[in-house]
């Protein structure tokens, strides 16, 4: 089936939520009302990003509760429900049948039981998540803005930052440029301009040295207790904050990543069905991961760290080397396997939510997808090395998916090449790839009624199609290129009236 392969992503409510929400609670975060087409109208995907007109986002109403939604829309979530349930009775049917006759191609066969059994984990693990409990507390917070040549975007991503809903006294911004060779700096100090002195810190490191080491430069700026990452093209909801810190209120908690939407999801097919797959990535991936307590990848768009759980591995992680070069790409999943690896908890919260914007050219896409793949060929097996002790919990999960990961191009190109070569076809396998991409289209639909569900459907398979890439990318994994920038520009020197990084406030400790 499907590669095993974590969803690349960054895409609000759990399986567990909607079960609940049925029967006890109300939702904050629901289904859209019928005929919406996502947040906002056209273009994005998820609650309403309510914007101000300096781009900060505003607080939206609730979605009612789920009995007070219309009969239709109740049913139709209650018959997706049903259907799920059905396709993961079908599939655990099919396991059995598997490993009671195991016959034929024996490769294709035991993948196709470790694939099926890691599907299976992922509904089973999800349905009992619960974001963290509200405990009330109010730690001091530091957002990192990285950016690199984002122009007027990380003007309106200042802006989102200094629309949270958090104490003033409790939160600052510290926004990074990376050597950008446009006109970035200038928009950064005109954002922080507008605000009082000090609320917002810019720091310029002159030269283009990397995201890791911009946003180590940002982690070393600030005292703060929870360093927030957000992407430069990132804006986060105005009570995120709030909900992502409560999960710190478990001292075993190094780690808390948020629920990111695509902003952009209305823009084309490609948008759509990467929406779709965030959506599902988050909600299902990662509320089973969270119930492990082992999120193996704290998305960079928008992930909060406990200081004194990335103090200790700010260097290694910054100058960390593979294959004998220095790392320049997977920055948020390797610095997640490390926290991982120094024995603390990563969870998610649904309730935290951010928008970000997806690549709408499918040359950028690949190019992106590549990068990811380079990452998570390199930082799978080191998190597998580690995890039977410092997540025991995880390790059947986390062993599965590398070695099914690792094998999904193999048995992809296999199933669509027997076939022209007289074999027989595959039909179990292309069977049980439907029954996956469809219980991912339904768990969308019970979720959210916006029309994207098919899209999970049809991503499914879009993404299978083009799983062969891991094997390019295992070949290029030395390269350290971005993949997703222009081509490097001379490098010039600091920008007028920059915070010098060696200068910047606040201890690293």
């Amino acid at each position: 089936m499907g590669s095993a392969e974590p969803f690349s992503a960054h895409g609000g409510r759990s399986l567990n939520h909607v079960r609940h929400a049925t029967f006890r609670r109300k939702i904050h975060f629901g289904i859209p009302a019928e005929g919406t087409t996502g947040p906002g109208g056209p273009g994005t995907i998820g609650p309403s990003p309510r914007r101000t007109a300096r781009g900060a986002v505003r607080r939206t109403a609730p979605h009612p509760p789920f009995s007070n939604r219309p009969l239709a829309t109740r049913l139709v979530s209650l018959g997706a429900l049903a259907c799920v349930t059905v396709i993961c009775g079908v599939i655990a049917w099919h396991v059995g049948v598997k490993v009671v006759y195991m016959r034929g191609h024996l490769l294709l066969a035991s993948y196709t039981v470790l694939v099926s059994a890691y599907v299976l984990s992922r509904f089973g693990l999800a349905a009992f998540y619960r974001p963290p409990r509200d405990a009330g507390i109010t730690p001091s917070v530091a957002v990192v803005v990285p950016s690199y040549n984002e122009g007027e975007a990380v003007a309106r991503t200042i802006h989102s930052c200094l629309g949270l809903d958090y104490p003033p006294d409790r939160l600052e911004i510290v926004v990074v440029n990376d050597g950008s060779t446009d006109d970035t700096w200038d928009h950064m100090l005109k954002a922080a301009a507008e605000y009082p002195e000090g609320r917002v810190r810019c720091v310029d490191l002159g030269t283009n040295q990397g995201k890791r080491a911009a946003m180590a430069a940002g982690i070393r700026a600030t005292s703060a207790e929870i360093l927030l990452f957000v992407d430069s093209d990132s804006m986060p909801a105005p009570e995120s904050v709030r909900y992502l810190v409560q999960g710190f209120a478990d001292a075993k908690v190094g780690a808390v990543s948020g629920l990111t939407y695509v902003r952009n999801a209305e823009h084309n097919v490609l948008t759509r069905m990467q929406a779709a797959r965030y959506y599902v990535s988050f909600q299902l991936l990662k509320s089973a991961e969270s119930v492990l307590g082992a999120v193996t990848c704290c998305s960079g768009c928008f992930a909060a760290y406990r200081r004194a759980a990335i103090a200790p591995l700010l260097d290694a992680w910054e100058h960390q080397r593979f294959l004998g070069v220095e790392c320049t790409y997977g920055d948020d999943r390797a610095l997640t396997n490390r926290v991982l690896r120094d024995g603390w908890t990563t969870r998610y919260d649904a309730r935290a939510e951010a928008w970000t914007d997806a690549p709408d050219r499918y040359r950028k896409f690949f190019r992106q997808q590549l990068r990811w793949k380079k990452s998570w060929s390199r930082e799978g097996p080191l998190l597998l090395a580690h995890i039977w002790r410092s997540r025991t919990r995880a390790l059947p999960s986390v062993a599965v998916q590398t070695i099914a990961g690792m094998l999904s191009p193999i048995v992809v190109l296999y199933s669509l090449t027997v076939p022209l070569a007289g074999g027989t076809f595959p039909l179990i396998y292309f069977l049980g790839l439907y029954l996956v991409s469809m219980g991912y289209a339904l768990t969308y639909r019970m979720l959210r009624n916006d029309g994207m569900w098919i899209y999970a459907f049809v991503g499914t398979f879009f993404y299978v199609a083009f799983s062969p890439q891991l094997l390019w990318a295992i070949a290029r994994i030395r390269d350290g290129k971005w993949g997703t920038r222009d081509a490097e520009p001379p490098q010039a020197g600091p920008n007028p009236g920059a915070v010098p990084v060696s200068a910047a406030a606040g201890a690293d400790g």
